[in-house]
């Protein structure tokens, strides 16, 4: 029996996905590959998963490193900012418009700018995406 998704547990919100990687000693070579190699894949870890999954069907993924916190970012909820950490964002923002949950189905609306208006409909068996 295939899985379902249940609509009422999915985690979204509308802070912005930052991801720094683990700071201990590391050559610079070392440094410079374990960021390459981690950094995109991590940054899309810690996004929620529709807007992750929005971001990978519209090869969106560029990142780009963060200097200063991102616009909506949250430090009592991500944590205060240290500039003195690599840490890395989307290269496009991406907005939460609206979120609307019931106990059968999540909607979603994200707005990419000039790649448009996206809506998600997440239901137990089924998921939606379309361009509005």
């Amino acid at each position: 029996m295939p899985s379902i998704i249940d609509p009422e547990t999915l985690y979204v919100d509308d802070l912005p996905a930052v991801w720094s990687p683990v700071q201990w000693e590391l050559t610079k070579e070392e440094r410079i590959q374990a960021v390459e190699e981690q950094a995109t894949a991590s940054l899309l870890w810690s996004m929620d998963a529709p807007e992750a999954i929005l971001r990978l069907l519209l090869d969106e993924t560029a990142i780009e490193r963060l200097f200063m916190a991102p616009a909506g970012f949250n430090p009592e909820e991500q944590g205060e900012w240290d500039e003195n950490l690599i840490t890395f964002g989307p290269k496009r923002p991406i907005k939460l418009e609206s979120l609307e949950r019931t106990p059968t189905r999540l909607e979603l609306v994200y707005n990419f700018a000039d790649l448009g208006t996206w809506e998600f409909i997440i239901e137990a068996e089924r998921v939606s995406i379309a361009r509005i």
